[in-house]
């Protein structure tokens, strides 16, 4: 094979399965997509944009839906071993792009594919099973019903290989819940509603068991100068030793000290019971042991314990930051096993816990406002902090019973059922905002604006790199310790920036918890395919991949004059580190489009903008 045509980083394989006729093929990867976009979300994104239309329902047959792993999935990178799962949102009805980590793409690779595209709708509910290049669909009304643990027990037997990875939803999905995510080896593809788009083509789940295939790496000792260099760098970091420690519990306190972490519905900035739901409080009273990810050195997973008078439970995954918050301040519970039990609800029945949580805790404002009472809400008491009602709505949500049915659809639907404004809910393009107020870095207000998915807190983290106290340098990439409270162009052009970043860890697949300096990743980047990319090489491919999602959403139809932060979130606070304070956000908006070379009437880049980038060929 002339070396021009050997594949590096990746199989050079793509499993296509056509639900509707029950058809298996395979196609090849394209090599021009891999340097241009890299892989993952990036090369998804290249993909969909080509075969979805405005016009295409989210939930029909017609949708697609793409499993993707990234160039370093498979290989010793560090934390390299995630996926993304991509479509257009059932829910935002925009670019769809779901994270998960765990083992399940590491195995998809080693079976020979570096990513599955999935059409069509199945006449009986059914499952795939992939065992190297046998693939297979098969017909299982049985399974369908089942919660996950039930489902990837009950796939695991089938196919008679404990070692398997699954994949599957739950009855969120089944029940076409909004926000329904996807399970994969205990981890979780959440926020857009993936689980849902699995559930209207009757695909229970996808069971797994590779063989010996293995990527290509073009310049093999670089790349393992590279890992071990940035494994050591990251290790001493101060923020990895936190995560080794406490997990995502540690943001609590963090994100308490600074004034992010929202509570009561995002109204105030103290809370005299915040220790009860803290970091150590979690560690003391829960924890039994850490777990990680493929090739993770940081293993974040937690794996706790439930005993007391309420409640009680088994080795199940411990609660993250986000759903700490939403089960926890959002509400006023203080009960972190409540919190825990909730956590484990949802991902028993395939629950988004951001969207799931942030649109009870709406209800619960609505009802301690007396806006809404017990009948609205099937007779349940929403006074804050009633850990049992929240339980209650969770099993509610997933099975559509009485006000589940509503809570299914999220907050908007829930605000046009009571007729609640917009300026009320904490949604921005439709989703759920995530748990980091903004009120504490403006930057969030930009990253939440203009997230290609809808409010979303991992598509640049500045709540976090904007910091003057981060210890992770950005500032090759032109990504700046700022004044996180100031409306300047700044604080825009490192967001901006911080952003494209971002994008390529959503091609590569990597895990945000893993941050070594750009130079590395450009290093690595550069000695998996044999490029020789500068770092501002590697700016434009960021800027290209996050520019490229924004050309999806615009062939959806996105209205640029939607893109509004409900008065919320900008209401100031008056208690906490971020009393006071509140982003000019509209201000932000227009440096942020001069920043881009946007237009701001049609919301897309400028001709000269889409050359620079290499997309002008681009039909949205």
């Amino acid at each position: 094979m002339n070396d021009k045509d050997k594949f590096y980083g990746v199989i050079g394989r793509l499993l296509t399965i056509d639900l509707s006729s029950q058809t298996v093929n395979i196609e090849s990867i394209k090599h021009d997509y891999l340097k241009k976009y890299l892989g993952g979300a990036g090369y998804a994104c290249r993909y969909l944009i080509e075969h979805i239309e405005e016009n295409t329902p989210p939930l029909s047959e017609e949708n697609i839906l793409v499993i993707m792993t990234g160039p370093l999935c498979g290989t010793s990178a560090p934390s390299s071993g995630r996926f993304v799962i991509c479509s257009k949102s059932p829910y935002t009805k925009l670019w769809a792009e779901s994270n998960c980590g765990g083992y399940f793409g590491p195995e998809l690779k080693k079976a020979g594919f570096d990513g599955i595209i999935i059409r069509g709708k199945s006449e009986n509910h059914c499952y795939i099973t992939i065992k190297g290049n046998k693939v297979e669909i098969i017909k299982d009304d049985k399974v369908w019903g089942k919660d996950i643990q039930e489902t990837s027990e009950r796939l695991k037997e089938k196919i008679n290989e404990p070692q398997s990875k699954v994949l599957c939803i739950g009855q969120g999905g089944e029940n076409l819940v909004k926000f329904a995510n996807i399970c994969a080896d205990g981890r979780f593809a959440g926020r857009t509603g993936m689980g849902a788009v699995l559930g209207s083509k009757n695909l229970k789940g996808i069971i797994v068991k590779g063989k010996d295939y293995k990527p290509n790496i073009k310049n093999p000792k670089t790349f393992k100068d590279t890992t071990k260099s940035m494994m050591k760098e990251v290790l001493n970091t101060e923020s990895a030793k936190i995560m080794r420690n406490y997990g995502t519990s540690a943001g609590v306190m963090g994100a308490y000290a600074k004034g992010d972490l929202p509570i009561k519905y995002w109204s105030k900035g103290t809370w005299e019971n915040i220790m009860e739901i803290s970091g150590d409080k979690y560690k003391e009273d829960l924890l039994v042991k850490n777990y990680a990810c493929y090739r993770c050195p940081i293993g974040c997973g937690r794996i706790i314990n439930i005993n007391n008078e309420n409640y009680k439970a088994n080795e199940i995954a411990g609660p993250e930051y986000e759903t700490i918050a939403g089960f926890g301040s959002m509400i006023l519970n203080d009960n972190l096993e409540s919190i825990a039990i909730a956590n484990d609800l949802c991902n028993r029945y395939g629950l988004d816990t951001i969207s799931t949580s942030s649109s009870i805790a709406l209800l619960f404002k609505l009802y301690n406002e007396g806006r809404i009472n017990k009948e609205d809400v099937d007779g349940l008491d929403l006074n804050w902090g009633n850990d049992k009602a929240m339980l209650e709505l969770i099993k509610k949500t997933a099975h559509r019973e009485g006000i589940g049915d509503v809570i299914a659809e999220g907050s908007n639907a829930i605000g046009k059922e009571f007729n609640i404004s917009h300026e009320e809910i904490a949604t921005i393009n439709t989703l759920e905002v995530p748990y980091h107020d903004m009120r504490a870095c403006y930057g969030m207000a930009l990253t939440y604006l203009f997230s290609p998915r809808g409010a979303c807190h991992t598509t640049a983290d500045a709540y976090k790199a904007l910091y003057k106290a981060n210890e992770i340098d950005f500032s090759s990439i032109d990504v700046k310790k700022t004044d996180v409270h100031s409306n300047s162009k700044e604080l825009v052009s490192s967001t901006s920036n911080l952003q494209d970043y971002r994008a390529i860890y959503s091609s590569l697949v990597s895990c945000v918890f893993f941050n070594p300096i750009p130079k590395q990743m450009k290093n690595l980047i550069n000695a998996l395919f044999g490029y020789k990319f500068n770092l501002n090489d590697i700016k434009i491919l960021g800027e290209r991949i996050f520019t490229l999602k924004r050309l999806f959403n615009l062939k959806m139809g996105w209205d640029p004059d939607e893109e509004h932060i409900p008065e919320i979130l900008l209401k100031p606070k008056s208690e906490g580190t971020a009393r006071r304070k509140t982003p000019d956000y509209k201000k932000l908006r227009n440096y942020y489009y001069k920043f881009r070379d946007w237009d701001i009437k049609t919301g897309g880049p400028t001709s000269r903008k889409l050359k620079l980038l290499g997309l002008e060929g681009i039909k949205y």
